[in-house]
């Protein structure tokens, strides 16, 4: 690990991207853009096979690719949908998002509560089944 953080020490910005192909890209795209109201930070279009969006989430990204309809793809890795993987947001005011949330009906997998561990939180399920738990420490 050690070795791990030299590696990336010398460079100015590192990222932290979570990326995944979706075949449900608009959909997708919708759910985060319109409902979470997470900012895009770039997007393609090259061909339909070939659209990605960038977006800003707490720290890091989240990169939503359009699965290729051929199902095929030089970059894709692992073609399998993901299996037990869910992201974790530190929000300012989960209260809010999560009224936002329950406003615009987004799926919501676990209600808002307080955690054991300190954490303030609630989860939604994006159009292809993954998890997102967003969360604000809890004042002592």
């Amino acid at each position: 690990m050690k070795d791990d953080r030299r590696r990336t020490s010398g460079l100015r910005n590192p990222q932290f991207r979570f990326a995944y192909f979706s075949p449900k890209y608009e959909e997708t795209l919708a759910f985060y853009r319109d409902g979470l109201e997470l900012t895009v930070i770039s997007a393609w279009d090259r061909s339909p096979d070939d659209r990605g969006t960038v977006f800003a989430a707490a720290s890091g990204m989240i990169e939503v690719l359009a699965l290729p309809s051929s199902g095929e793809s030089e970059h894709l890795w692992d073609g399998r949908p993901p299996q037990g993987a869910f992201m974790v947001i530190e929000v300012e005011n989960v209260e809010a998002l999560y009224q936002c949330a329950v406003e615009r009906g987004l799926p919501i997998q676990e209600a808002l509560k307080e955690q054991t561990w300190g954490h303030r939180g609630f989860c939604v399920r994006d159009p292809n089944g993954l998890t997102i738990y967003f969360f604000s420490e809890m004042n002592g």
